[in-house]
């Protein structure tokens, strides 16, 4: 039996972003959704409940963190898996992922799209 797709909820704003981070995930043979507000990333949470959230802190309608704080509320919320995948470094944004329960945080600018496509997976367990 084959095993069915890991969804992936992609929280991002930039267009180009979004397609080459879609394009790297579905290649790895992932199923990706993409939200480009944090309001519009909560409503697909509820729609879709993803095995794992990719969320960028800077969004049109406020800052990732906040969108985090809703899903964390909701029914599946807390268990949630997410990665933050942003360009702040600084150490008060990692220190408040952490403590929002993310599992990793990635700094775009250090990563290409297969490594982050690989801590994915390893995320995810696989």
């Amino acid at each position: 039996m084959e095993e069915k797709q890991k969804k992936i909820l992609l929280i991002e704003d930039d267009t180009f972003m979004i397609e080459l981070i879609v394009l790297e995930l579905k290649k790895t043979g992932f199923d990706v959704t993409s939200a480009r507000t944090g309001h519009e990333g909560v409503e697909e949470f509820k729609k879709a409940t993803p095995d794992i959230i990719l969320l960028d802190l800077m969004l049109p309608d406020g800052s990732g963190f906040d969108a985090l704080r809703e899903i964390r509320r909701m029914p599946n919320g807390p268990n949630a898996k997410v990665i933050i995948l942003s360009n702040l470094s600084e150490a008060t944004h990692i220190e408040e992922a952490k403590r929002l329960g993310a599992l990793d945080y990635l700094v775009k600018t250090n990563h290409t799209l297969p490594e982050i496509a690989e801590r994915v997976r390893q995320a995810l367990g696989m």
